[in-house]
């Protein structure tokens, strides 16, 4: 009977986990309605929206718009994923007026395609996102609390595909929001990815959903991992020694 409940289960989990796959998506990384007045932006563009990363400032501007005018916004990282991702880190071209109200544009984007937003638990609607620049300039980096530690693996079978991911706790002090900036590498074919990473719960997730994700786990085995604190202004902690792992391979719905 458990098993039985377990397959219905899967297949109700499955067919929602399939609507979710849309074609395309910009989401923005932070969390936060603030922004330090150096602080940096960070959207990851999801499968067709990866096509117009080339583009923006060019046919596509992106910028924060206020009262008083117009600031770009300029690429200095593209982060690729290794499964229909990719990130880009952007800093405003001018200085942010504290105490400003700044809503991020992206003109001239194709009629499928739709700018972050960010959605607001109290109405229970999607706005635009906008940020409040406080005073301060953060340049204090990151401080690492604990040494990461492998805590579980996951993997589950959907229609579209398996969702692996391997868990490792992490916890970091700073006065920005924080994020961690993981370098994956492949020990059997040395390739190494990076990418930036949200901390939930006092985890960081290394892996891939069903649809996409920084990290597949092809072409092999054995991986490790480094880590480091990245925090909202774009000050980092020391990175940490690499930690062996092995990709996730039993089905977590057998157990």
């Amino acid at each position: 009977m458990r098993h039985i409940t377990l397959i219905i289960l899967t297949f109700f989990i499955a067919t929602i986990a399939s609507a979710k796959c849309a074609s395309s998506g910009i989401y923005c990384l932070s969390k936060s309605t603030t922004l330090n007045k150096n602080g940096l932006i960070i959207l990851e563009f999801y499968a067709s929206s990866q096509s117009l990363i080339p583009d923006l400032n060019k046919k596509y501007p992106i910028y924060l718009k206020s009262s008083n005018g117009k600031v770009q916004l300029n690429i200095i990282e593209t982060l690729k994923g290794e499964m229909s991702l990719t990130q880009i880190i952007l800093k405003p071209a001018s200085e942010l007026k504290a105490d400003g109200i700044y809503t991020l544009q992206i003109d001239n984007l194709p009629k499928y395609e739709r700018k972050p937003e960010r959605y607001n638990s109290l109405s229970n609607k999607r706005e635009e996102l906008t940020f409040k620049i406080s005073n301060s300039v953060d340049i204090d980096l990151p401080i690492l609390t604990s040494t990461p530690t492998e805590q579980k693996k996951t993997l589950v079978y959907y229609g579209c595909g398996p969702e692996s991911w391997v868990y490792f706790t992490i916890a970091g002090q700073d006065k920005s929001e924080l994020f961690v900036r993981a370098n994956v590498k492949n020990k059997a074919t040395g390739k190494v990815t990076t990418y930036i990473l949200d901390i939930e719960n006092g985890f960081v997730k290394v892996g891939h959903g069903m649809c996409s994700g920084a990290f597949h786990f092809d072409n092999g085995d054995n991986f490790e991992v480094s880590f480091q604190l990245f925090d909202q202004s774009g000050n980092t902690s020391s990175l940490t020694k690499a930690l062996a792992f092995t990709k996730p391979t039993k089905d977590t719905n057998d157990e």
